[in-house]
């Protein structure tokens, strides 16, 4: 059974994947394909010698530092705060502001970054607290 919902799925995904080509290519005048591939060609690089090796590196840190149990509240913290200032980061940088429109981008987004990850350490503190105690 779970070869055929393998298949099914990657069936699927690639037709999704083929719209979206089609769709960049069929709308070139506004979708801007070649710089599309510069930045998609681009993204890989950066996620094979940047991302994926501080990943590694990060994970053999923990591994060797932290005691097994509470090592999963650590991943966790750091899955976390890598999602949360990967998407934050368009806003933290300013991307999109615009001085013709004051109302875009009106907010402190790296005040409110700084909060979420103090919020998000201070539950994987406590839970690494928690797990510290049991036997």
């Amino acid at each position: 059974m779970r070869p055929r919902i393998f298949w099914i799925c990657a069936v699927l995904g690639w037709l999704v994947m083929a719209y979206g080509v089609w769709g960049l290519v069929d709308n070139a005048t506004l979708t801007n394909p070649e710089q599309w591939i510069r930045w998609f060609i681009g993204s890989l690089v950066v996620h094979d010698f940047v991302i994926a090796p501080l990943t590694f590196a990060v994970g053999a840190f923990l591994v060797a530092r932290v005691p097994r149990r509470m090592r999963a509240p650590f991943q966790a913290g750091l899955i976390a705060s890598a999602v949360i200032v990967l998407t934050t980061w368009p806003l933290v940088r300013g991307y999109g502001l615009r001085s013709d429109n004051p109302s875009a981008l009106p907010n402190d987004y790296l005040g409110g970054l700084a909060m979420v990850l103090i919020a998000v350490w201070s539950v994987v503190a406590a839970v690494a607290w928690r797990a510290r105690k049991r036997p």
